[in-house]
């Protein structure tokens, strides 16, 4: 009894830590990477380039992010999560260090969109790919604490920035900051193992024939590997092709997800710019990034926790958050006193903690054994979605001088998302109504006819 209950703590704390160490590796690779619209000013001062152009090179680093996770995912099959982390967080460092360097447009491009991206492509889907293997009896809790990292670097970040960029200059400050993403790679040495030697999860998953599933817990003695066997490239990518087909509603919300990620790139990298536009100083206006990023930790913090007691599905504070977002999207253009500004840019960034509900509800959605597959396909498909929304409010500041038009347009995009994710549902739930209506009149008419 004493074994068991010592066994028990060890886990625990060994979650515990997982926990927090992937959290740290977030803030310091995805939530930085984030934080880059900051610069983008100094950048069109240096390069003598359109804020399209720029924004585009920020949004397209989130379009090979999600372009290049099904290739980390299927680099974790050779190497171990270990290793593919460990390399995303150096890539990720090399990108920020060879960016403060760069002389021209192009430059930027194969520095911070693509060598930066790529790195952050293979530990980010990784990472909580990782989680939602390790930690399944508290994934909720578990994946908001990790992916709520994202949202700590939006608020220190930004501070951070100013500072450096005042002492060292633009160039400074990024060399600094690369050299600070050094550190997730002595973390992602620690924390993550591979996956063959984690027994600590012991769990089998049965799945029944309405394509739920319930998890019920392994035999001690039973050696099951967290991951499946190693299989051919053509037979994954045919199991990754198949999932929205054999799953509909995960179609439903792979669009979703590629509308969402237009109109989170849009808006969320031309704030600071926006900010500066209407004649709010710069300081202040790399504020609104760490007041988007407070907004964005709690939500991203909190948000599983009604989940995890039953209070709300994922998918119903999910199109609650949408509609959120498109309120405050509509609203931005509006508030010229840096007051009301900061205001709604807390409650955007509320609204955007959503993002990781993607994944919660992917996860009801196909279950856990296809959740790491579901990962990749989801990010994948995004990819090109990302970087149209930055270079389309970039390229509509360009033609007509405001921010305003392209701000209204991001809000409309974030209401479409809220009907793909609401309506399919709705859908759903009168078509087996009217199922069950059937099946009681015909029970009806059966047991009459006897």
């Amino acid at each position: 009894m004493m074994d068991t209950t010592k066994e028990t703590k060890t886990s625990l704390l060994r979650t515990v830590v997982l926990v927090i160490g992937a959290h740290i590796v977030l803030i310091l690779t995805d939530g930085l990477t984030l934080c880059f619209g900051v610069y983008l000013n100094d950048l069109a001062d240096e390069l003598n380039a359109g804020l399209g152009v720029l924004g585009a090179a920020s949004s397209l680093l989130t379009t090979v992010l999600h372009l290049f996770s099904p290739i980390g995912t299927l680099i974790v099959l050779k190497i171990g999560y270990r290793r593919t982390i460990m390399l995303g967080t150096l890539l990720t460092s090399c990108g920020l260090i060879l960016s403060s360097r760069v002389q021209s447009v192009w430059q930027l491009f194969i520095s911070h969109s693509f060598v930066t991206g790529f790195g952050v492509s293979m530990l980010y889907a990784n990472t909580v790919s990782y989680i939602g293997i390790s930690c399944s009896e508290n994934i909720s809790i578990a994946n908001c604490v990790v992916t709520a990292g994202t949202a700590v670097g939006l608020i220190a970040f930004p501070f951070l920035i100013n500072v450096l960029r005042s002492m060292y200059g633009w160039r400074g400050s990024l060399l600094l900051l690369g050299a600070c993403v050094l550190h997730a790679t002595v973390i992602s040495v620690v924390i993550f193992k591979d996956p063959k030697t984690l027994k600590t999860t012991k769990r089998k998953t049965i799945y029944l024939e309405d394509q739920k599933f319930i998890e019920v817990r392994a035999d001690d003695d039973e050696k099951k590997e967290i991951i499946e066997e190693e299989k051919g490239t053509k037979e994954l990518l045919k199991e990754y092709l198949k999932l929205p087909l054999k799953y509909p509603l995960f179609g439903f919300l792979l669009i979703v997800s590629n509308v969402l990620f237009i109109s989170f790139a849009g808006a969320t990298y031309h704030l600071v710019s926006h900010a500066v536009d209407i004649g709010i100083s710069e300081q202040n206006a790399a504020l609104l990034m760490t007041i988007f990023g407070i907004g964005n930790f709690v939500s991203r913090l909190f948000t599983g926790v009604p989940i995890k007691f039953n209070l709300i599905t994922s998918s119903k504070l999910f199109a609650i958050m949408l509609l959120t977002a498109s309120v405050c999207t509509f609203l931005i253009p509006f508030c010229t006193r840096y007051v009301y500004l900061a205001a709604i840019v807390l409650l955007f960034g509320w609204s955007i903690g959503s993002v990781p509900l993607i994944f919660l509800t992917s996860r009801e959605i196909v279950g856990v054994r296809n959740f790491p597959k579901a990962m990749g396909v989801l990010l994948f498909s995004t990819a090109p979605s990302c970087v149209v929304g930055g270079f389309f409010t970039g390229w509509i500041y360009d033609v007509s001088g405001s921010y305003d038009t392209a701000f209204f347009a991001m809000g409309s995009l974030f209401f479409v998302a809220f009907l793909f994710q609401v309506l399919p549902r709705i859908y759903l739930k009168y078509k087996i109504r009217d199922i069950y209506t059937a099946a009681g009149a015909a029970k009806s008419a059966i047991e009459s006819a006897i």
